[in-house]
Order: structure tokens, then sequence, then C-alpha cells
């Protein structure tokens, strides 16, 4: 497989500091016009941010193996777990089942996570399809990471905690959809996040679903809310977040791996295979 790294330049996150420390008590007892204000929509907009501080794009480039074509791009997202033994990368199953058949029967041209070279199947730690889990994780070093520039989630050594009580309590997930990529050079693309903080609407024993209704959408970035049947193709393999409130500070904790993304005029869904079947040292068991 060829070497070749796509410069790419980092995703466009407005300046943010932390989220302010309100309790969880006190957003519970905010009104829906409370929710609206530019002070909640100011603390929307911060934990969005803190939620993308932990995903990042993967994508590889092919072309015929036979014909002399143009390189064509094809991505998923992709995030870093620790368990406390040591950060390995995560990532959608089927979009590590793409890049395989690609490499089965297309010309390989580059693959990456971030801005660092990738090769999933020499990193394979466990790929969930026998399972019957769209999960698919990899071996990756601190230093890899580090050189993304994303942070770890920091995940359990034990008995995952169960998911948020739906349909009260958020979640955050965010990817990076194709529709958002952006070739600006012969070797240079810039990607586009996708993120939202959502009620999880249920769960079962294997998957997490939320069935976004707009009717609640704020536009927290002030950038304007994305069209009826925006394509989010491309988020599959990013994390689902629950927030947490520790110490006086928010903070993340994983609860899955983003598996579907439906959006058509009309209805649209997130989907994330639960994280609980995602072993401490990056194996999967059921």
């Amino acid at each position: 497989m060829a070497r070749l790294i796509i410069p790419t330049a980092p995703e466009e996150l407005a300046p943010s500091e932390p989220p302010q420390p309100f309790t969880p008590e006190y957003l519970s007892k905010l009104s829906e016009e409370e929710r609206k204000s530019p002070e909640m929509q100011e603390f929307g907009r911060r934990m969005n941010n803190s939620g993308a501080a932990y995903v990042t794009w993967f994508v590889w480039r092919y072309q015929s193996k036979v014909l002399e074509t143009p390189f064509l791009p094809r991505q998923g997202s992709m995030f870093f777990l620790d368990c406390g033994r040591g950060p390995f990368a995560v990532t959608a199953g089927h979009v590590f089942e793409q890049f395989v058949e690609d490499h089965r029967t297309q010309r390989i041209r580059s693959c990456q996570t971030g801005n660092i070279g990738f090769n999933p199947e020499e990193r394979l730690i466990a790929h969930g399809k026998d399972l019957g889990l769209d999960i698919a994780t990899f071996r990756v070093t601190p230093e890899e990471i580090a050189a993304t520039g994303k942070k770890i989630v920091q995940g359990s050594d034990g008995a995952w905690p169960l998911p948020p009580n739906p349909p009260k309590e958020g979640v955050f997930f965010g990817g990076f959809p194709g529709c958002e990529r952006d070739a600006v050079g012969p070797h240079v693309m810039v990607f586009g996040l996708h993120s939202a903080i959502t009620p999880l609407t249920s769960f079962t024993d294997h998957q997490l679903c939320c069935q976004l209704e707009r009717e609640y959408w704020i536009d927290v970035r002030g950038v304007g809310l994305p069209p009826d049947g925006y394509d989010l193709g491309g988020i599959s393999g990013g994390p689902m977040l629950a927030p947490v409130f520790i110490d006086g500070a928010w903070g993340w904790r994983l609860v899955g791996v983003i598996s579907e993304a439906v959006s058509v005029e009309g209805f649209e869904r997130v989907t994330a295979v639960r994280a609980h079947f995602i072993l401490p040292d990056g194996r999967l068991s059921r």
C-alpha cells in the first residue's frame, strides 16, 4: 500500500472555553424558553466543542487496478479509547469492511486517521462481524494519537455503566459526513464535523437510538441548521457520549459507537452499538 499522507487542515471550530459549570439540577429546571437563551446557547456550543475533541476522520483514497483513474476518497469516523490498559482506536465494523473490500478490488493509494498514516488491516485488534457487532478496534500509539490533536475517551476497566435514561437525558454524537469533505488541492482535503447533543430516545441490550426531532433543534453556532434530509453518511464510527458532571466540571463517558445514520425527509435517526461489548484491551465480547 502506498504510504502517501494527504495533508489535511483541522476542522474549523470557534474558540471555546470549557463548558460553564451549570449543575444538572439547575439545567433540569429550565423551561423551554430559558433553554433558548443566549447563555444556554453558549453552554451548548461549548459542550459540542468539548465532545468534538474526541472524534476524528478515517479516510482512504483508491483507484482502479487496471485503469489510470483519478484517486477517489472514502471515509468514516474514528475515536480513541483507553479503558485503563492503554489506548486503541475504534470505528464501525462496516467502515473497516469497506476498506477491506476496496483493498481487495481496488488499488489503495493512501489511508490515514487524522493526519497519520494508518493501515487498518495491519493494526486490527478485533472485528465484531462474527459476533453481530458493528465495531472494529485497532492498535495505535499515544504518540500517534497526540499527532492527531484529539483527546482519548476514558472507558471502563470493568462493567460499563448503563446508558442515560431516555427520553429525559441527552447524549452527544459526532462524526465527519462525506458531504462535508472538500478537496482544496491535489493532495489536500478539509473535513467538516457534524455534531449534536440530543435526547436518547431508546436503548436495548445491543444498541442505542436517537430519533431526531427538528422542532427542538437550536442553532448554537449561529451558522444555520442542516437541511431536511441532510446526508450523514460518514459519521459511522464516531462516538456517542453521555455528559457527566464530576467535581464541579462537565466531562464525557462513552456509551456507544455510531453504526447507522438515517436521514430522509421527515425521518432522521442515529443508532449506535452499545459500548459494553468493548473489553479493556480492545477485544470484543457478547
